[in-house]
């Protein structure tokens, strides 16, 4: 299983060159639970260090991890959620919505305090259906 599929640079229509991305894959080996790989992808050599790629990855995970645990917590709020015809939802978030969130500012953080200045960002894989985490090579970030 590839650990990054490459798109290169290529001019858009307005003339502008697009910037290169990689995409970081989900991994199915365990089944459908939200996953990506943490195998280290060549073209993040000299700009990212494998270990701190790895983390981000594994962080990323053990929270989609947490927002997929079937316990308590989930089984009470399908039990409000259907006690109240699902209006609960209109005031507060799911346990599920919640992690979502805290991807998105991880990756916030983690863009601002490290990759930010090496030209690469992590986009939140929400974004992109939760099927890849896509990762920008910008130069203008630098």
């Amino acid at each position: 299983m590839a650990a990054a599929v490459v798109t290169e640079a290529s001019p858009s229509r307005n003339g502008r060159v697009a910037a290169k991305r990689i995409f970081i894959e989900r991994d199915y080996t365990n089944g459908t639970s939200v996953k990506f790989q943490t195998a280290y992808p060549d073209e993040l050599e000299g700009r990212v260090e494998e270990r701190e790629f790895q983390r981000t990855i594994t962080r990323i995970n053990e929270i989609f991890d947490d927002a997929e645990q079937v316990g308590l917590r989930s089984c009470m709020e399908g039990t409000l959620a259907c006690a109240t015809f699902f209006s609960i939802h209109l005031c507060r978030k799911t346990h599920y919505e919640k992690c979502l969130d805290r991807v998105a500012e991880y990756l916030k953080e983690q863009n601002r305090t490290i990759y930010r200045d090496r030209g690469v960002r992590f986009i939140d894989p929400m974004e992109r259906g939760l099927r890849v985490i896509e990762i920008v090579f910008d130069p203008s970030l630098v």
